[in-house]
């Protein structure tokens, strides 16, 4: 009832907006944008900015017949910019008054930038970064470090982006990341996503899209804001192509391939791809937990050395469909399939001491795990352009199924301090998780005549979790089931989502405002106990945005919003999974949704300096902590709510071409992060580490057959509640070579030179101390080759130009 009175406010909030708006006048400028051989060109960066500073005033993007229109536009002198990476930019002087309501700019022809000197073909390319108004843009095909490099390895070195030892990704130094790919949720568990983003070879990707406060028009999943993955999608007339393939060599050797084939006419655009990955990856940790008792007396301690091989294969094909029905309407259909084969071991080898620190005893434990997982996700688009005016309207339908089979055996032996053998355990653990899909949206998009836009939205998600674990235990060749430590249960989430926005510009000042209500209903049963979750509650998240650019030389942002983090599924399931003899993970039933209201004021010089200024106020903040068992001997690690928790940060960012040779990418955040609340008997009160972590990222143009790249990073120590993580750094190096004519491209890069990841991480509980130092063994060098064919004129040989600082990736 309460999601159907959002609906009428919607729907009359459209009826007085379309009211209001034939009152008042209306400034559009339209326009098509073609080639030489007259054909249109879709995904045209249209860039109006202000004839007296150049700062952009406002962007759109040409359609699938190369039209577009950039709506309510205020008078004043304008310079019409307009960009496709491998066609020159095109810049034209344009005035509008009110006198103009529709200026029709006619048809705009985009010249190649493939011309031939001296046998060299010059090509514009990209900028690498892109700090725009609402969001940070990474094109990572820019990056020579990155080639041959799967997404979870490119997500790793993505500026204010990190990596937590359990597998958490971190944005700005706050958990709680909604990861989506083509702006579709994943839904899937820390595990589960590093699995699929581990499978994904980064060749496949456009570029990432970093959101630390997204409008109303997103999910409001994710705290610490979103990280978008988009992936390549076909813009050349005719049949095109590429074939990849790089092999790497680190602790084990590594390899990829995969092509990619496609087609387009003025009835459809097909695009089809094709990879294989097969990864192979070495760990090591070495972990100290002290055990003491209420008066933190030490009780005994536990010294493990641990070892680890991760083997991944997976094939993964993928198909996109444009049918271009009408001139204004378009049905796109999306599939992609994931089949792949996960085979894991570990070994791990723990002396046990008494209160002296006296060797009592030696635990040998062993496990193995193989997986076949398979999924697939499926959607369809129709997009429908209503008027010349802008008026647009979308609606998407999706599906997608995870399947897990992991087989796990668990083996360990008790030694005495002799290393007389004194017992054996020995155990099967079954699982079978099933992650099901289903989504619905529509959007509407309506410019209205008082210089202003008016969207709206309805979304209903649906999404089914079932985890069925059953553990046997292996004597005298039998299996025999062991019903108290299994477990089985199904969880199930329905949200129903609707939201407004609106978009209002003056000469100098654009302000954004929406808010977004959603509607979850949780629901969920432990099939062997009967114990049952049922939560159906309704949040409402506003968003503000403001900017002013004040002068030619700065510009001020505001951003404020409000976000909720809802635990993954698994995190509900209260099965007790081991990792080692001693250590186990286990889900809480009980968990509640985390929120944050969000705030960040930025200011920009001259478009290539910005600071930016963030608060974060949580509440219900989750986390997964270690907690010692009643029998003071093992340890389960179990997630959290923690009652309160808030955090500053403060960010800098350069970005510029500092010579024609030169480009240079730099980010630096200083952050920290306090908590209150308690847990299980413990208090989790603390005032956290301020903290830094500093990217930079420089691109040089040898020649015009040769360029270069080299990344660096660095992070201090870091907290969150009581688990602190050490300092670490990383150093990449990549060298480039265009070949045959520019068609192809051979490329070395080495990752993790100096071997400088290792980090510690140190936990602080209710009777419990442990110290982990993890050791990574991720110093890799890759050679990676490319190959294009096509209908279209390829370059011989790409270089940047000057006018790079003015491009941007087709699609943006």
């Amino acid at each position: 009832m309460q999601l159907i009175k959002i609906l009428f406010c919607l729907i009359l909030c459209n009826w007085f907006t379309s009211v209001f708006a034939q009152t008042s006048i209306s400034l559009n400028i339209k326009g098509q944008i073609i080639d030489v051989q007259n054909s249109p060109l879709p995904y045209v960066t249209v860039n109006l900015k202000s004839a007296k500073d150049s700062v952009s005033y406002k962007s759109e993007q040409s359609d699938n017949n190369g039209l577009f229109l950039i709506p309510n536009v205020a008078p004043g002198d304008y310079i019409l910019s307009v960009s496709m990476v491998g066609f020159e930019t095109l810049q034209q002087r344009l005035s509008v008054n009110g006198g103009q309501p529709l200026i029709d700019m006619g048809r705009l022809t985009l010249k190649s930038t493939v011309k031939v000197l001296n046998n060299v073909i010059v090509k514009a390319e990209p900028k690498l970064v892109e700090h725009q108004l609402d969001k940070t843009v990474v094109n990572i095909g820019r990056s020579v470090t990155t080639e041959g490099s799967t997404v979870w390895e490119v997500l790793r070195k993505l500026p204010g982006v990190q990596v937590s030892p359990d597998g958490q990704i971190l944005l700005n130094g706050k958990p709680g990341v909604n990861v989506l790919i083509d702006g579709k949720t994943t839904y899937l568990s820390a595990e589960d996503l590093h699995g699929l983003l581990d499978g994904m070879q980064a060749s496949g990707i456009q570029r990432v899209e970093l959101m630390s406060n997204p409008s109303s028009k997103y999910d409001a999943a994710g705290t610490a804001g979103i990280i978008n993955i988009v992936k390549k999608k076909n813009n050349k007339e005719g049949f095109n192509g590429n074939v990849n393939a790089s092999l790497a060599q680190s602790y084990f050797g590594r390899y990829n391939g995969g092509f990619t084939f496609s087609y387009k006419n003025e009835h459809f655009n097909l695009l089809l791809n094709n990879t294989y990955t097969y990864n192979k990856r070495y760990s090591a940790s070495n972990v100290i937990s002290d055990i003491h008792d209420t008066g933190n007396k030490l009780l005994s301690e536990q010294v493990s050395d641990n070892n680890g091989n991760n083997i991944g294969r997976n094939y993964r094909p993928s198909l996109a469909l444009d049918i271009y029905i009408f001139k204004r309407t378009t049905i796109t259909l999306s599939g992609t399939l994931s089949n792949g084969i996960a085979d894991n071991g570990f070994v791990s080898a723990m002396d046990v001491l008494d209160s002296l620190r006296n060797k009592v005893s030696h635990i040998y434990y062993r496990s193995k795990l193989h997986d076949s997982p398979f999924n697939y996700t499926a959607g369809i688009q129709l997009t429908h352009q209503l008027d010349t005016n802008g008026r647009l309207f979308t609606i998407n339908a999706d599906h997608a199924e995870y399947r897990y089979f992991p087989l796990q055996t668990n083996y360990s032996t008790l030694d005495d301090a002799t290393g007389s053998f004194l017992s054996e355990t020995n155990n099967l653990l079954l699982q079978h998780r099933q992650l099901d899909i289903y989504a619905a949206k529509m959007d509407y998009v309506r410019p209205l005549k008082n210089k202003s836009v008016f969207e709206a939205g309805v979304k209903s998600s649906y999404v089914k979790a079932d985890n069925n674990n059953s553990v046997y235990d292996l004597a005298d060749n039998r299996q025999i089931f062991d019903q108290t430590q299994s477990d089985h249960s199904i969880n199930s989430e329905h949200i129903n989502a609707a939201y407004i926005n609106f978009n209002k510009n003056w000469p100098n000042i654009s302000v954004e405002a929406g808010i977004r209500a959603e509607q979850t209903i949780t629901k969920g049963k432990e099939i062997v106990t009967g114990a049952t979750i049922d939560q159906n509650y309704l949040q409402l998240f506003p968003t503000l945005f403001l900017s002013d650019h004040i002068n030619e030389q700065n510009a001020l942002t505001l951003r404020l919003g409000r976000r909720t983090d809802r635990p993954d599924y698994h995190e509900y399931v209260p099965f007790r999974r081991p990792l080692t003899a001693t250590l186990f993970f286990q889900g809480n039933p009980n968990l509640k949704p985390q929120t944050s209201w969000h705030g960040e004021l930025g200011w920009n010089f001259l478009q290539s300096f910005t600071i930016t200024l963030n608060y974060d106020i949580y509440r219900g903040y989750v986390r997964t902590l270690p907690f010692l068992d009643s029998n003071k001997t093992t340890i389960t690690r179990r997630p959290i709510n923690i009652q309160g928790a808030h955090g500053w940060e403060t960010d800098l960012a350069y970005n510029k071409k500092m010579l024609s040779w030169w480009t240079t990418n730099n980010t630096l955040a200083v952050y920290s992060n306090a908590f209150n609340g308690q847990a299980f008997g413990a208090k989790l009160d603390n005032a956290g580490l301020v903290s830094l972590q500093f990217n930079t990222n420089n691109i040089f143009t040898i020649s015009s057959l040769w360029s270069a790249e080299c990344d660096y990073e660095y992070d201090t120590r870091r907290q969150y509640v009581n688990s602190v993580f050490g300092a670490y750094s990383l150093l990449d190096l990549g060298l480039k070579r265009s070949i045959f004519m520019g068609k192809g491209s051979l490329t070395l890069n080495a990752n993790n030179i100096l071997q400088s990841e290792d980090h510690n991480a140190l936990d602080r509980n209710a009777g419990l101390y442990q110290v982990t130092n993890l050791h990574f063994y991720s110093r890799a060098v890759t050679l990676s080759f490319t190959y294009r064919f096509g209908t279209v004129k390829p370059s011989k040989i790409k270089i940047d130009s000057g006018a790079a600082d003015e491009q941007r990736r087709a699609g943006n």
